[in-house]
């Protein structure tokens, strides 16, 4: 049955990221103004914002930016957190305690205040914001990586593999690799879902930098003052938005 599901979830997000090669609609095409104000009129399945814009087409296109990039910053956020456990792995009791420190601080700083912070030096941009929530994130992960890693360290079968003459790489590939895979699935599971939420929410503060790039968050922001009078335009970016972080969390590894 987990098996099916995760099938479907799989399937689901695959749909979402086909919305970077097809819409019904370019979703930066200002060409539909005479369906403004019309909810559910054919063609334009969730009518038109008020640029004109086919409205389907742009929360599919939001979509798939909301995943993409949420995706990339998960990725990074663990091979950065990989990074900083080898490092105070190997840094002696010093540097391992100062290193720990500046993860505590890090954990202090909010995502926003690091996106501010990269934005000072470089361009408004999606990017930006990935690098942002990459260094904002590593803080936690590390946190939860050391845990995993020593407790695996401290573990009979590692110490077992050292002691019939295991090499470092043996022992991490056959030993604790292994035993750490549903950890670490569960680890970026938590991570990607943090990393679209973020991303969504500094683009709704308007720090991507174009006003009108197509993404969950962004169509949120731009179109929360028709919420009375357009309401689907506000509601389907926050369903859809809901319904990926949900469906991540119920993704499931054998």
């Amino acid at each position: 049955m987990a098996q099916y599901r995760n099938h479907l979830i799989i399937t689901f997000f695959i749909f979402i990221l086909v919305g970077f090669f097809y819409t019904p609609f370019d979703p930066y095409h200002q060409g539909y103004l005479e369906y403004w104000g019309k909810a559910l009129a054919w063609p334009h399945l969730l009518g038109v914002d008020q640029l004109g814009q086919d409205a389907f087409s742009r929360v599919w296109r939001g979509a798939a930016n909301s995943v993409w990039f949420g995706l990339v910053a998960s990725v990074g956020v663990l091979l950065l957190s990989a990074i900083l456990l080898v490092l105070e792995q190997n840094s002696g009791r010093l540097g391992s305690r100062i290193l720990r420190s500046m993860v505590s601080l890090g954990i202090a700083m909010p995502v926003i205040f690091m996106g501010l912070l990269f934005l000072i030096f470089l361009n408004r941009s999606p990017y930006t914001l990935t690098l942002a929530i990459c260094v904002a994130g590593a803080p936690f992960a590390f946190r939860q990586l050391r845990v995993l890693w020593l407790e695996q360290k401290a573990a009979t079968h590692v110490e077992a593999s050292r002691a019939i003459g295991g090499d470092v790489w043996h022992v991490f590939f056959f030993s604790i690799l292994p035993n750490l895979k549903l950890q670490l699935f569960e680890l970026w599971k938590i991570v990607l879902a943090i990393a679209i939420l973020e991303m969504s929410a500094l683009t709704f503060l308007g720090m991507a930098g174009d006003p009108n790039w197509a993404e969950l968050g962004s169509l949120l922001h731009a179109h929360q003052k028709h919420v009375m009078t357009q309401p689907a335009l506000v509601i389907w970016p926050g369903v859809v938005l809901s319904g990926i972080l949900w469906l991540t969390r119920q993704l499931r590894i054998e």
